[in-house]
């Protein structure tokens, strides 16, 4: 059962954990006795907790955690330092901030023991959750190099996940009992108060809009040189012939380059230079100018006459 979805902000370019949430969605949308939490915030004891994936299951508690995307390598401790681009970071933190951020959430529900816990099982000593199966995963991304001089058991493929959770399931419900199991009542009572002590992460302000800037007076230019200024860097020729002597044209499809020499079209797709999301355009005459979603106003293109 998903107790929590994704939160979408949080993770819209992370491939890897769009990939974890949809197969655990598929393995246990429909499974009773397994509750799947997506970034699962927490705060305790003056820390906070970010989970990118908790599964609550009757024998005890998975954190799955989102690793990036290069090339990995792992030692024989276990650490792992992944290649992107030209720079090596040092990734030992991918298993042990998982294993922190269980061992807060366990010290979380100990703290609450007395409620969560069923104080009537025969036997019983007092409610805690010490004896509680707990185990951690690193998803790894499903086309990334491994290279292993030590032990990969908490190292995953995002379709290996319901696997390894379904077999430590399994593996509980065949030993002899030992350790510490939830019954129906307990996995009812932690999984709607998980739910109801969740923390959203603060939202960021947005960027102010500028305001209107300073007139700086200088030479008068001529209408070639404004149109050189206002062109972009990067999609200001045919994509067809190469050629340069074109017009921006607004369209039911958006905005386009007509080439004045072979009459085809390029879409115009204005890019801001200081948060890199894509601007749209508005015209006044012969000018266009583009805005972004962060405020940010740019002129983009000047007609020719």
């Amino acid at each position: 059962m998903i107790v929590k979805a994704p939160e979408a902000q949080l993770h819209a370019a992370h491939e890897v954990h769009r990939q974890v949430v949809h197969f655990l969605r598929r393995a246990f949308a429909q499974d009773p006795q397994a509750f799947v939490f997506h970034d699962l915030r927490l705060e305790c004891r003056g820390d906070v907790a970010q989970i990118d994936h908790l599964i609550l299951h009757r024998s005890g508690l998975v954190i799955v955690n989102s690793s990036v995307a290069g090339q990995l390598s792992v030692n024989e401790h276990g650490e792992g330092v992944c290649e992107v681009t030209l720079r090596a970071s040092s990734l030992p933190s991918a298993v042990v901030q998982a294993r922190r951020q269980l061992d807060l959430l366990l010290a979380f529900l100990e703290d609450h023991a007395a409620d969560l816990m069923d104080c009537s099982r025969p036997g019983s000593g007092p409610p805690s959750f010490a004896g509680v199966r707990r185990d951690v995963l690193v998803a790894l991304p499903a086309d990334s190099r491994v290279t292993a001089t030590g032990d990969l058991t908490e190292w995953v493929r995002p379709g290996q996940v319901p696997d390894r959770v379904n077999a430590t399931i399994r593996a509980e419900d065949s030993r002899t009992p030992g350790l510490c199991g939830f019954t129906a009542t307990e996995l009812t009572r932690i999984r709607t108060f998980l739910l109801t002590r969740h923390v959203p992460a603060p939202v960021l302000a947005a960027p102010v809009p500028r305001t209107a800037r300073p007139v700086v007076t200088g030479p008068v230019r001529t209408s070639q040189e404004r149109q050189a200024q206002a062109r972009p860097r990067l999609d200001a020729a045919c994509r067809s012939c190469g050629g340069t002597q074109l017009s921006v044209e607004v369209g039911k499809y958006g905005a386009s380059f007509r080439c004045a020499g072979c009459g085809a079209t390029t879409p115009a797709k204005p890019v801001c230079a200081q948060c890199g999301q894509p601007g749209k355009l508005s015209r006044k005459g012969r000018t266009f100018t583009a805005t972004c979603a962060g405020g940010h106003t740019w002129p983009y293109w000047t007609n020719p006459e």
